[in-house]
């Protein structure tokens, strides 16, 4: 798929916890071996079950500048 989006991360799924009914809290690493910096990301449970996320799963982070948040 196409996107504007430029920072594509390569990070895995870590942990994940509901939010709320439709939403899901996930705690991701960088790098190929997920052993770089942490993230956080909030997204559907919708999407967390369509792409049959869990602990371990390899993805890819896409970052908008402007979704930062300093922590």
């Amino acid at each position: 798929r196409e996107t504007t989006i430029l920072n594509i991360l390569p990070a895995m799924v870590r942990a994940a916890e509901p939010l709320t009914a439709s939403q899901m809290l996930v705690a991701l690493t960088l790098g190929d071996d997920g052993t770089g910096a942490k993230l956080l990301a909030r997204i559907t449970r919708k999407s967390w079950d369509a792409l049959a996320l869990g602990q371990g799963t390899r993805v890819f982070a896409q970052v908008k500048g402007v979704s930062l948040v300093d922590a």
